[in-house]
């Protein structure tokens, strides 16, 4: 079946977006995060059919949580709660109800002004969270370790970076890796007394910010960032100096990447220049130590283009099974259906 594209405008610029998983069944809800609002907010939708016998289906709007500022990310604690970070600097933890997804979401707990420059508020770029822990960093330079159960800080490493940090990724559950403005890719160990970096490298030679990083499902030595320019940089952390494969990509920048959930030699990229990628990886993962070379043709990659080039950012993807939800800057969602993985 070819695959079939479904756009909806939704009057909000959408920065993030996220299935909603559901045991043994296809997912219809998700979340979206939106920005450059005057009022920015998370919402839950549905995708409903009108008629029975119609194959379209439409999002339906079942609740509404407004925020102050914009929101920079939506990360799973678990099937049901998720972690947010804001441009105000606060991180949120929100529940959704299990049962009735129309219930509106339930805020667990809050860090206010988590990142600031003292009596100032920045914004909290990003934040990744794994086992129930949560990274978030900021304008401010700084990293923050979050428990979600208990509601407190567990760490903190102030002026981890001289400049924002725009990327950060849990490599396992001691270790995390964070990306800056100027390309500087900094590994911490969490269980370190000292503030200082276990390993740095440079995403690449002409100082382009880390815009977001990912680490392979099934080879955790394995670390993808994207950049502001549109290219792919890979490390294996086995030799972790300079990165194994840099692959120029997309136009402008990566906005978002993520591993296929069930194929993990599938990866799908959305950019600023309106483009959402599928990549067999599988040829790039599988070398071994010695066969490392730089690669700049991604045509030995075997790339598709999942959907026509839009004239706005795609700031956010999220696939389930053979369903991509992806999210504009055209104020638009997307829903790609009959994805081959």
């Amino acid at each position: 079946m070819p695959l079939d594209v479904q756009g909806t405008f939704v009057s909000q610029k959408i920065n993030k977006i996220r299935w909603i998983p559901e045991d043994y069944v296809e997912t219809k809800h998700f979340f979206t995060g939106s920005w450059d609002d005057e009022e920015n907010s998370i919402k839950v939708w549905s995708f409903e059919s009108l008629n029975e016998d119609e194959d379209v289906e439409y999002p339906k709007q079942l609740s509404e949580y407004k925020v102050d500022g914009d929101v920079t990310n939506i990360k799973f604690l678990d099937k049901n709660s998720i972690a947010v970070s804001i441009s105000s600097g606060d991180v949120r933890i929100l529940e959704v109800s299990a049962y009735d997804r129309q219930t509106p979401l339930r805020e667990v707990h809050t860090w206010k002004k988590l990142h600031n420059f003292s009596s100032e508020k920045c914004s909290c770029t990003t934040l990744d969270t794994l086992e129930g822990d949560i990274a978030s960093i900021g304008e401010d330079g700084n990293i923050n370790i979050l428990n979600s159960r208990r509601g407190d800080i567990t760490r903190s490493i102030k002026g981890a970076d001289s400049c924002s940090l725009h990327a950060v990724c849990f490599i396992k559950l001691n270790e995390v890796i964070t990306g800056n403005i100027r390309g500087h890719m900094k590994i911490w160990d969490l269980r370190s007394t000292n503030d200082k970096p276990v390993a740095a490298f440079l995403l690449a030679g002409d100082e382009l910010a880390a815009t977001c990083i990912t680490r392979h499902p099934t080879q955790p030595h394995i670390i993808l960032a994207g950049s502001e320019s549109g290219a792919l940089a890979m490390w294996d952390l086995r030799m972790n100096q300079f990165p194994t494969s840099l692959l120029n990509a997309h136009a402008a920048g990566v906005t978002e990447m993520q591993f296929h959930p069930e194929n993990p030699n599938k990866l799908l990229t959305s950019s600023v220049s309106g483009e959402i990628w599928d990549w067999n990886m599988e040829t790039l993962t599988k070398k071994g130590l010695d066969e490392y070379v730089p690669l700049d043709d991604k045509t030995a990659l075997n790339v598709n283009s999942l959907m026509p080039t839009l004239h706005k950012a795609i700031n956010s993807l999220h696939c389930d099974r053979g369903r991509i939800l992806c999210g504009a800057d055209n104020e638009a969602i997307y829903l790609i259906k009959n994805f081959k993985y």
